[in-house]
């Protein structure tokens, strides 16, 4: 679906709202230090090559806004965009398949990236999960993703441990890193 408007982020020093835009491939910021009358100031530019790709996430804090993307085909890998709240892109890096939730760790060092990795036309990539350091600013961000592969062969122990619904989707047996989105 390419609906309106499925996240928002309030960014309490600035008073704007980061609300993704599905229909128009956007985050729309809205200003609400007059909350009774909310007023559109901008919409987020997503710079080549990523202008034509819907946004599945948005967060702030700090006065960064960092933007999940999927690629095109969401099979590959996805990029969280950095902005500052005024609207200027900052980075982008590159995440796992289909990044579908992101926030910031309360001390605003880290991002972390849920990577749904959903299975699209006959391929069926791994979820994980990415963290993404910005405490040395984001232009010098660093990305390590975390992948559940270890995890794949041990799915009778790992059964033992844990309710069997966490482990089966669909009624299928699967490898454990494409069970479910992290």
């Amino acid at each position: 679906d390419d609906g309106g408007a499925e996240i928002v982020a309030h960014d309490p020093a600035t008073q704007r709202l980061f609300i993704t835009n599905g229909s128009d491939r956007t985050v729309d910021v809205v200003g609400i230090a007059d909350p009774a009358s909310p007023t559109k100031l901008f919409s987020l530019s997503f710079p080549a090559p990523f202008e034509n790709l819907a946004p599945t996430s948005v967060a702030v804090k700090n006065g960064i806004v960092a933007v999940a993307v999927p690629a095109d085909p969401v099979t590959d890998p996805g990029h969280v965009l950095f902005f500052d709240t005024d609207g200027t892109f900052e980075n982008s890096v590159e995440v796992g398949a289909l990044p579908d939730m992101l926030t910031f760790t309360p001390d605003g060092q880290k991002v972390l990236v849920a990577n749904e990795g959903e299975p699209d036309d006959g391929i069926d990539p791994n979820g994980s999960v990415s963290i993404i350091d910005i405490s040395s600013g984001v232009a010098s961000s660093v990305v390590e993703t975390a992948t559940f592969t270890a995890f794949n062969g041990r799915e009778a122990e790992l059964q033992a441990a844990l309710p069997t619904a966490a482990l089966a989707r669909q009624g299928q047996v699967l490898d454990l890193a494409r069970k479910d989105a992290p």
